[in-house]
């Protein structure tokens, strides 16, 4: 296709086709077809049409009107829609070439640097992770100067969302999702295999009350691995900073120190979350947060919910022991102690959204007839139920309309225009002609007295003045008679 024959899509296409999403020939075919019948088509309407025909997402195609040609293409992962930030990236929902399945993918900075061999490395052995509750870290790359992370992509709400929303949640449910969390984690355990950020955040809730710890094997990437740290260390600070709330007082004092019994903390901490309905340490800064994980207690559960079972407080309280010693010998220990408090017959409805009514828009006013009686002072005061005669008055004053120009008061005069020099128009011709008014005497305007400012030359005194009537020759005679008098009176009283 040749660029002329684009028109105002020129430049849209060229980027398309940088892009790398379509097949040149396919390309090429389309906006053919789209041009010939929309010849003097704009590059947003072209991108209209691509999306109808389910060629091009709402995402590509804004991004694409923006100017913005790299990434939507990495490795085998094919971009669709942005889900997200998180600390390390943007997670995107992307099919993968390769099988067309739908994957969460996660974008890196561009200042990112890693040893990919070893995290290949990590991915492969997250093929011995057969859990239910775990996501699996599937792939990690780069392409085109940019880093990212795969997962299988899951449906659902997050947990976090869900408290946020209805919420503290029954003892039993809480128990039951910890419980799922926990066999999780013990697989991956068994593995080698550290979480190491484990939030609300990153536990999904989907169909049936399936759980599903997201986000796993970043905590392997940021621990530290024969001398080589995988990831910089802005992504490590980032990370730490966004699971605060749940993280372990030994983690915080070295992100890469990531243990089983760092796992069971958080785990505390996001149990704690669910049965509370908010965080252990919520008020402060991340200075104030990082001491209170280190040397302080949170609030009493039997404070925050006194209708927890004793059972279900002593293990969270074990959990959340500041020495990791203290806590759990592993994770399958607090499995033994979640099973029989687990259930999920007590999950949460769906919590009702409130049905807002909508506010008048402003502007609108309803307009009444006027009304021949006194408005009452009081507005609580009831309307008199027999009429009121009403005295004769002059007409309302007609409200003007929309679209008619507001009416000038009387005081302000008009300005003249061409209507005004114009013959008015003759009246109806059953009308009697308007008999001639004499004209009346104009009134004497009286002069305005002008205030005298001090050592000012008035207009009168300006026209007076000699110079005015002489001019510049009588000027100069004048002089000259003046010099010669002058003279004369000298020599008379001998002077000189």
């Amino acid at each position: 296709m040749v660029s002329t024959e684009l028109g105002a899509c020129e430049w849209f296409v060229w980027d398309l086709r940088r892009s790398n999403l379509l097949d040149r020939g396919r390309l090429d075919q389309i906006v053919g077809e789209f041009l010939a019948k929309n010849p003097r088509a704009e590059p947003p309407a072209l991108s209209e049409y691509l999306v109808r025909q389910n060629i091009l997402t709402q995402f590509q195609a804004e991004r694409l009107l923006q100017g913005k040609t790299q990434g939507f293409v990495l490795g085998p992962f094919t971009l669709m829609d942005a889900l997200g930030a998180g600390s390390m990236g943007t997670v995107y929902k992307a099919q993968s070439k390769t099988d067309n399945n739908w994957y969460a993918v996660k974008v890196l900075p561009r200042r990112s640097m890693w040893n990919v061999r070893i995290a290949r490395r990590k991915v492969r052995s997250f093929e011995h992770c057969r859990h239910p509750a775990v996501v699996p870290f599937v792939d990690v790359g780069t392409a085109g100067g940019m880093h990212y992370l795969a997962w299988p992509l899951v449906e659902g709400e997050s947990l976090e969302k869900m408290v946020e929303d209805r919420g503290r949640l029954p003892a039993d449910f809480a128990a039951h999702i910890a419980l799922q969390i926990a066999e999780g984690l013990d697989v991956c355990h068994q593995q080698g295999l550290i979480h190491g950020l484990l939030k609300p955040s990153n536990v999904m809730i989907g169909a049936d009350n399936q759980i599903f710890i997201l986000d796993f094997g970043i905590g392997c990437l940021l621990a530290e691995t024969e001398g080589e740290s995988l990831v910089d260390t802005m992504s490590t600070a980032n990370s730490v900073t966004s699971g605060l709330d749940c993280a372990s007082p030994e983690s915080i004092m070295d992100p890469t120190n990531l243990t089983p019994a760092g796992d069971q903390y958080s785990l505390g901490c996001v149990l704690y979350y669910m049965l509370c309905g908010q965080y252990p340490f919520p008020e402060g800064n991340a200075a104030e947060k990082m001491m209170a994980h280190q040397f302080q207690q949170p609030k009493p559960l039997q404070e925050q919910n006194p209708d927890l079972p004793p059972p279900l407080v002593e293990i969270v309280e074990r959990l959340m022991q500041k020495a990791p010693d203290a806590r759990y010998g592993s994770v399958g220990e607090a499995i033994e102690a979640l099973r029989p408090l687990a259930s999920a017959g007590n999950a949460p409805a769906p919590a009702p959204r409130p049905v807002l009514k909508k506010p008048e828009p402003m502007g609108r006013v309803a307009v009444t007839p006027v009304s021949k009686t006194p408005l009452s002072k009081t507005p609580s005061a009831p309307a008199p139920a027999a009429p009121v005669k009403a005295s004769p008055a002059k007409p309302a004053a007609k409200l003007p309309g929309p679209s008619s120009p507001t009416p000038r008061p009387q005081t302000i005069g008009s300005l003249p225009t061409r209507e005004a020099r114009t013959t008015p128009r003759a009246a109806a011709p059953s009308a009697p002609a308007p008999a001639p008014v004499a004209a009346e005497p104009e009134p004497v305007v009286k002069p305005r007295k002008e205030r005298v400012i001090p050592g000012a030359v008035t207009d009168d005194e300006a026209t007076d003045r000699p110079d005015d009537q002489l001019g510049p020759l009588g000027i100069a005679l004048s002089a000259g008679v003046a010099c010669a008098l002058v003279y004369f009176l000298a020599v008379l009283f001998r002077v000189f």
